[in-house]
């Protein structure tokens, strides 16, 4: 059984900005030795949305933690990822995070629950503050 969580973009944002319960669970998965993977489409995106020195500084303290896989995509990767956009009208950070998820049946911490449910009803969301 895998443990851990994929973070989404909505969780990078979150992260970047000091939510309680985002540095709650890295301070936990530090803890338990509990991976959180990010994919990189998800960790581009949500880096974007937070453009700010001191918000970039926080996340970059925060991803020095060592419970962080970064996951990158290769080209089937990246063909399933897209193709799974197209059919599901999702957006491509939305869908790689979901990609992950369900390969590894891991559960995505994220603000857009619905959006996930939207891609397939399998995918388990914790949503976060």
């Amino acid at each position: 059984m895998n443990t851990g969580y994929v973070l989404d973009h909505t969780a990078i944002a979150a992260l970047a900005h000091g939510n309680i319960y985002m540095a709650a669970r890295v301070f936990r998965s530090v803890q338990q030795v509990q991976p959180l993977y990010v994919p990189a489409v998800a960790f581009a995106e949500g880096l974007t949305s937070v453009v700010q020195a001191e918000v970039a500084q926080m996340l970059q303290d925060a991803l020095s933690a060592p419970c962080f896989v970064f996951r990158t995509l290769d080209e089937p990767g990246g063909w399933a990822v897209a193709q799974l956009a197209r059919e599901r009208a999702a957006d491509l950070p939305t869908a790689h995070a979901a990609h992950i998820a369900l390969g590894s049946a891991l559960p995505v911490l994220t603000r857009q629950a619905g959006a996930y449910k939207q891609i397939d009803h399998r995918i388990i969301t914790e949503q976060i503050g």
